[in-house]
Parts: structure tokens; C-alpha cells; sequence
């Protein structure tokens, strides 16, 4: 990683520190609420039910809080700030980036990732790392903002504005996801799509479609 990566994932992190504190709020408004329940049910479907595995950007354990029932999740994140709250959640946390994960070789039986690929300088090199440590029949699951989707563009447009965690992001479609597993040596597997109400109408259960333009988030499942 060049000196200008680092450099701007110190900035990301730094980020990811400040909104640390309120950073859980969101999912109480009608779209965060919409979006867990939509993300949680997507990752249900995808994730082994039982194992060992790890959430790659875990934040504030959000989502391995409510994982965790028949596994145990390792929370994985950059951000100090981020990890304590995982930490006061009494989740297992551990310091680190993505491109080089603390973790033994072939130790997980699965890994996924909640919006944490748009945030990578290295996307492929830090896939690359996460695969090693997963057992042969280990899975990987990412979980994407659509850029295609009405979410991914409210998103861009927020980035542009200058929104300070929006604006430090890369936001993929279906087929850039499938070429950035790949080019790391993984095998895709299945993929699915969801949030398919837009973000000004956010409401109703999680519904699941093939990938297209429409669903806000989409679910990729690989293997080595």
C-alpha cells in the first residue's frame, strides 16, 4: 500500500472515530431500521449457521450483535472508536485492517464484510489476505451498496456533497463485484439482491430478487 493509501485510510479512520458516538442513531430512523432488517435477513440467508468467522469492518458490532446466536463473530475493525462499542456489546474485537488481518491461516469457517469493500484503497490485495485465513470450504460473504440502485445514487450524491463518510467511498455494481472476487482467486457462488424500496419510501419486510439496478444493497457469496 503506497504512502497516499495509508494516508487516506488514516483519514477514513479518523472518520469512522468521530461518528463513533452517535454512529448507531441512524438505525433508528425509518431507513436504518429498513436497511437492518433488510441486511440481516440477506446475511441470515448467506452465513453458515453455526462456525467461526469474522466481520470484516465490524464498526460498532451492530451486526454481529445480532449474528451471534449459533456462532461466534469476531469483530474486525480499524477504528478505536468503532471497536469499543463492539467491545461494550461483549462481542470479540480485534484492532486491524482488512489487507492484513491478525488472524492464523485457515482458522474461519466463514468472513463477511457489511459495506466495508467501498472503503478498501486495495480491494483485491485485502480479499486476497482474507482468503487465506479461511478453511478450504470457508465462505465469504460481501455485502455492497448497489451504485445502480436509487440507495447507491442518494449516496453518491450525499458523497459529493461533502458528507465525510460518503464522500470517502467506492461504490460498485454486481458485475465490478464479481471481477474484484475473482481477480482474489475466488469462486462466486450465489448472489442475491435487497433494500428494494427506495430510500424515501423506506418500509415494509425484507423482500430478495436476482442482482439488478433496483435493489439497494446486493449479497455475494464466494469460496476459494
Amino acid at each position: 500500500m503506497s504512502s497516499s493509501d495509508w494516508l487516506g485510510v488514516s483519514e477514513t479512520i479518523r472518520v469512522f472515530n468521530e461518528a463513533s458516538e452517535n454512529y448507531d442513531s441512524w438505525y433508528e430512523t425509518p431507513m436504518g431500521r429498513y436497511a437492518l432488517s433488510c441486511e440481516l435477513e440477506g446475511l441470515k440467508r448467506m452465513l453458515p449457521q453455526r462456525g467461526i468467522g469474522v466481520d470484516v469492518g465490524a464498526g460498532t458490532g451492530i451486526f454481529a450483535e445480532h449474528l451471534s446466536d449459533d456462532r461466534i463473530i469476531i469483530c474486525l475493525d480499524p477504528s478505536p472508536g468503532m471497536l469499543r462499542r463492539a467491545a461494550r456489546r461483549g462481542l470479540p474485537s480485534i484492532l486491524g485492517v482488512a489487507e492484513h488481518p491478525p488472524l492464523r491461516p485457515r482458522c474461519l469457517n466463514f468472513i463477511y464484510m457489511v459495506a466495508t469493500l467501498e472503503f478498501l484503497p486495495e480491494p483485491v490485495k485485502a480479499l486476497e489476505a482474507l482468503k487465506i485465513r479461511l478453511k478450504p470450504r470457508g465462505s465469504l460473504i460481501l455485502l455492497i451498496i448497489n451504485r445502480e440502485s436509487p440507495w447507491g445514487r442518494l449516496y453518491l450524491k450525499l458523497g459529493e456533497e461533502g458528507d465525510p463518510i460518503f464522500s470517502r467511498t467506492c461504490l460498485y455494481n454486481h458485475e465490478e463485484a464479481l471481477k474484484l472476487l475473482e481477480e482474489a482467486g475466488f469462486k462466486p457462488l450465489s448472489a442475491i439482491g435487497t433494500l428494494t424500496e427506495p430510500p424515501d419510501r423506506p418500509e415494509g419486510e425484507a423482500t430478495f430478487t436476482a442482482p439488478n439496478a433496483e435493489a439497494g444493497v446486493l449479497l455475494l457469496k464466494a469460496r476459494p
